[in-house]
C-alpha cells in the first residue's frame, strides 16, 4: 500500500505544480520542500542558498524530505532536486509505502522555465549549464529509485497529473 507519493526530478520539471494537482486528485495533503523551508526560515530558498551556502541549503532540503516521509498521514511530497544526492533520502525513497514519480525534461526546456521563476538559486552558472551538469550527475540516482518516469517537456500539468494517476 502506498502511503506517500514523492515527486522527484531536477529544478523546473514541475514537481510543485504537478504535486499540488496530484494531491488534490488523490485527496491527500501536499508538502513542498521550498514552501516548507521558506515558511520555517522566513526567506526564499534563493536567499537561504546565498546566506547559508549550498551545502547547508541541501541539508535543510534533505531534512524536510525525511520529516515528511516520517509523517503517518498519507501525502504527496515534492522533494528538492538535491535530496537525490543524500544516501539517507535515497534509502527513504525506496522504503515500503513510498512511491516515487520522476518528472523529467530536457535541460534546454528546464532552463527556459528556470528563468521565469526568480526564487530559484543560481549557484553562479547559467541555467542550461547547471541543469545539464545536474542531469548527468543525478539521472542514474533518480533511475535507481525504480520510479514511475514521466516526461514533462511539452506537456501541460493536467496531462502529467493524468499520466501519474494512471501509473499509480
Amino acid at each position: 500500500m502506498v502511503r506517500h507519493v514523492v515527486l522527484v526530478g531536477l529544478m523546473g520539471t514541475g514537481k510543485t505544480t504537478v504535486g499540488r494537482a496530484l494531491a488534490e486528485a488523490l485527496n491527500m495533503p501536499f508538502s513542498d520542500s521550498d514552501a516548507a523551508i521558506e515558511r520555517e526560515r522566513g526567506s526564499t530558498v534563493q536567499e537561504l542558498a546565498d546566506e547559508l551556502g549550498v551545502d547547508e541549503m541541501h541539508e535543510l532540503e534533505a531534512r524536510h524530505l525525511l520529516r515528511a516521509l516520517d509523517g503517518h498521514e498519507p501525502s504527496v511530497i515534492a522533494a528538492a532536486a538535491s535530496t537525490i544526492d543524500d544516501p539517507a533520502c535515497r534509502a527513504a525513497l525506496v522504503a515500503p509505502g513510498v512511491r516515487t514519480i520522476w518528472l523529467r525534461a530536457d535541460p534546454e526546456v528546464l532552463a527556459g522555465r528556470f528563468d521565469r521563476q526568480k526564487h530559484r538559486p543560481r549557484f553562479g552558472r547559467s541555467p542550461r549549464v547547471l541543469l545539464t551538469g545536474q542531469a548527468k550527475e543525478r539521472d542514474a540516482l533518480f533511475r535507481s529509485l525504480d520510479p514511475i518516469e514521466i516526461e514533462t517537456g511539452g506537456r501541460d500539468p493536467a496531462e502529467v497529473v493524468e499520466l501519474a494517476l494512471a501509473a499509480l
